[in-house]
């Protein structure tokens, strides 16, 4: 009797095709978490938090607040991600948010401007960063489990 071929081996065309879909949803569901914030800041639930604050508040804000942004971010992103079968998540919820904190960093929205408004460059930007953090993390999905 032959032994049967080992299929917890991936072909190099499955692992591509993996590696597609991980990148495909992680942006996806990267620009779907951006259109959420947008939303909240747009409806005027941040808005009034921001705009009643003294300039003290307002750095205690950026200081305690932006990290509860992005650790809201990461709660809401991983299990998103997590049913949608990417697997391992944490090293996309972790780069998705640096790789976007650099692009505005050398202001690449700013050259995007072209694109449209300043919200439709915003989610292209997060759904990019979130896809090439999946990207990048692609080798993370050979590991045994």
């Amino acid at each position: 009797m032959a032994d049967a071929p080992d299929t917890s081996r991936l072909t190099a065309g499955g692992f591509a095709v993996k590696v597609l879909v991980r990148v495909l949803v992680s942006a996806f569901v990267g620009s779907a978490l951006l259109i959420a914030w947008i939303w909240a800041y747009r409806s005027g639930v941040l808005d009034r938090v921001v705009n009643d604050t003294t300039f003290g508040e307002f750095i205690l804000l950026v200081v305690v607040g932006l990290p509860i942004a992005l650790l809201v971010s990461a709660l809401l992103a991983g299990p998103v991600l997590w049913l949608l079968k990417v697997r391992p998540v944490w090293p996309i919820i972790l780069l998705g948010p640096i790789l976007l904190g650099l692009a505005h960093y050398f202001k690449l929205p700013d050259h995007l401007a072209s694109l449209g408004d300043k919200w439709t460059v915003l989610t292209l930007m997060a759904g990019a960063s979130y896809g090439v953090a999946a990207l990048l993390s692609a080798p993370t999905m050979l590991r045994k489990r």
